[in-house]
């Protein structure tokens, strides 16, 4: 990035970039794809990412003499790339598109497993529908999530090409943008997978209905609650970011759930803001933030102050406070035990 002559918010922008892409690379590292749906249930924040760092460089070039060299992929890559980077978009659709585009996915692990099982079996239904991912046993995950994330996915476990795309896009930005260092990480946390269907049976039944659909919501509750948030122990702007996207999109879809359900899931829509919510998405700390706005010494200089006049510490465990609470509510609507809920 030397000699790119970049402005201080420009600057500011960067360095979020790489703190995020230091999530990745501390993924990469330290993640064994063959012990847990870690890597694809993450797929829409690698796609949020990536997405976001490729507009940025894309802006800088156009805005440059010198220009960076934007990483090139292959078709198969490309092809990767765009399915994931559309993932983060299940959850700001109507709950009725989700539950819908969930369905469509458990149809087709329920056929697969199906399939491969005896006669008998079938008949009887006695096989696995989906498989359910657990850090230290609260529920982080779901194979059928997995399966709508990424097109390379595969239930026999073989998921070796979309695992060797992943990090060589992945690769190629953290060399681009310097993020070559991995940040501390909880080695007490255990990654798990439990199968579901025919004799061990699902906690909300073993038949697609919106018991799923919230259960899919509290995986991706709890996968940034604990996957990312404790299993990371720097404290690292990514958090928020990642937390604020998934917290926004919640806020119309838990309306919808309510009207569907006669529930009442409460969740606090206090800090609900479109600008935050782009520039968490798309880097462009430039739309809100003067250069005289930016403080240094904070996380993600100055935006969360500038936005809603708090630090961003208190931002950020406020969003992950609301999170938590919506997770507990579905939890208890779902009558699951709390040490599948939450960590005790």
């Amino acid at each position: 990035m030397d000699g790119l002559n970049l402005n201080p918010v420009q600057k500011a922008a960067f360095s979020l970039i790489r703190q995020d892409l230091r999530y990745i690379y501390t993924v990469i590292k330290y993640i064994n794809p063959d012990e847990s749906n870690y890597i694809p249930s993450m797929m829409p924040y690698f796609g949020v990412i990536v997405d976001g760092a490729e507009d940025w460089v894309k802006a800088i070039n156009n805005s440059n003499k010198r220009k960076l060299q934007m990483p090139l992929f292959k078709e198969t890559e490309r092809v990767f790339y765009e399915q994931i980077r559309n993932s983060i978009k299940l959850w700001q659709q109507d709950y009725e598109n989700i539950y819908k585009l969930l369905g469509d996915a458990y149809r087709k692990s329920e056929d697969y497993f199906g399939s491969v099982c005896k006669t008998i079996a079938k008949k009887l239904h006695l096989y696995d529908i989906y498989g359910v991912d657990s850090v230290n046993r609260v529920i982080c995950g779901n194979t059928i999530l997995c399966q709508y994330y990424s097109p390379f996915f595969s239930y026999t476990g073989n998921n070796r090409e979309y695992i060797k795309s992943m990090t060589e896009i992945g690769g190629r930005y953290t060399r681009l943008f310097n993020a070559m260092s991995e940040y501390h990480v909880n080695t007490d946390f255990k990654f798990d997978v439990q199968d579901y269907g025919g004799f061990i049976k699902s906690p909300v039944g073993n038949v697609y209905s919106d018991r799923f659909v919230l259960l899919s919501i509290l995986s991706q509750i709890n996968f940034l609650l604990y996957c990312v948030d404790q299993w990371i122990k720097d404290e690292i702007p990514t958090k928020l970011r990642l937390g604020y996207l998934l917290y926004f999109s919640l806020l119309n879809v838990n309306e919808q759930i309510n009207t569907k359900l006669g529930i009442t899931f409460k969740i606090d829509t206090s800090w609900k803001s479109d600008r935050f919510r782009n520039a968490m998405a798309h880097y462009k700390l430039g739309i809100v933030l003067k250069e005289n706005e930016l403080i240094s010494g904070d996380a993600m200089f100055g935006l969360t102050r500038k936005l809603f006049g708090e630090d961003y510490l208190i931002v950020k465990k406020s969003i992950y406070k609301e999170l938590k609470g919506l997770a507990k509510q579905i939890g208890e609507y779902l009558e699951l035990p709390q040490r599948m809920v939450y960590l005790q």
